[in-house]
């Protein structure tokens, strides 16, 4: 009966020491996670900050595009609000503007010699640029956490204490091809 009850505890703390062990692997993957998009976080700020102002330009030459400048403002407005997997969503949203502004630009003469148009298409490249490094640093952690959540036994710690897998953002192959 002795021997019974020690494997009992034996067992008993070997489920609690591997549900422990998993439970700070996933905090560990969840922190690293929220880290990482921090960085995203910044160049999609900034980027729905350098497009508000961008539109405006856009706008006052090509008036079809006062409706893109309206959600803009919008967009800009309730960004604080807005969470992580809003803002990843955002990022399509601001490469459809990212076209509709450089259509207008061939439309339009006047708004492609534009110097303040100018200015902004080329910071706005310049931000293409740099934004996919941080991008993979986030798909990186993302996918080890998606792929920690998808096992077993850590899939149940998973659901019990509300850890969900994380969106990737898309990104092309080459840094030219952003667009």
């Amino acid at each position: 009966m002795g021997s019974g009850l020690w494997m009992i505890c034996t067992g008993a703390c070997l489920t609690l020491l591997l549900f422990v062990r998993t439970y700070s692997r996933l905090v560990s993957l969840h922190r690293k996670t929220e880290r990482s998009f921090q960085d995203v976080e910044r160049f999609i700020e900034d980027r729905v900050n350098l497009y508000a102002k961008w539109s405006e330009t856009v706008a006052a030459y090509d008036l079809n595009q006062q409706g893109m400048l309206a959600e803009m403002m919008i967009i800009r407005e309730h960004f604080e609000e807005m969470t992580s997997e809003e803002k990843l969503r955002l990022c399509r949203v601001l490469d459809t503007f990212y076209k509709q502004m450089t259509a207008s630009a061939a439309r339009c003469p006047r708004l492609r010699t534009s110097q303040m148009y100018i200015q902004l298409h080329k910071r706005a490249d310049e931000m293409m640029k740099e934004m996919p490094d941080a991008c993979r640093h986030y798909n990186e952690f993302a996918g080890q956490m998606n792929e920690v959540i998808s096992r077993f036994p850590t899939n149940m710690t998973a659901v019990l204490f509300g850890f969900e897998k994380k969106e990737q953002l898309s990104l092309p192959k080459n840094k030219s091809d952003f667009f």
